[in-house]
């Protein structure tokens, strides 16, 4: 079998920011002091009352938490890339053979974003972080 050959400089690379897995608890506050007193890590940020997500700080990047009521098809994270051109990327990535599961639209917390299902049902998140919080 032949190696496959990778683009050198994908069409979206310059779009990306960065990302954070986005990850399921049944209670975000709760999960967000576990993280912090017992790894020493810092929280990033808390959101809702009572909270509903929030993240903590990782090195250069941070990881999130969030509650969902009914998770969906036994998924235990998404993943969420930080984007430029929101807009432009979606519809790059709508032209293509995607299932896109929430078109562009700004969201309760104030960001915009859109998500798609990958090849084998996960979710990923593409969000614009100049757009909100």
């Amino acid at each position: 079998m032949t190696a496959p050959v990778f683009a050198s400089k994908a069409r979206n690379a310059d779009k990306v920011r960065n990302a954070a897995a986005i990850i399921y608890a049944e209670d975000v506050l709760s999960t967000l002091l576990w993280y912090q007193d017992n790894l020493g890590l810092q929280v990033e940020f808390a959101w809702g009352d009572p909270v509903v997500h929030g993240s903590v700080l990782a090195g250069a990047t941070s990881f999130h938490f969030s509650r969902v009521a009914d998770v969906p098809e036994r998924q235990t994270a998404y993943m969420t890339l930080y984007v430029s051109d929101l807009d432009d990327l979606f519809d790059d990535i709508a032209s293509r053979d995607v299932e896109v599961l929430q078109e562009p639209e700004t969201m309760e917390w104030g960001m915009r974003a859109f998500m798609v299902r990958d090849l084998d049902g996960r979710t990923v998140m593409f969000a614009d972080p100049s757009t909100g919080e």
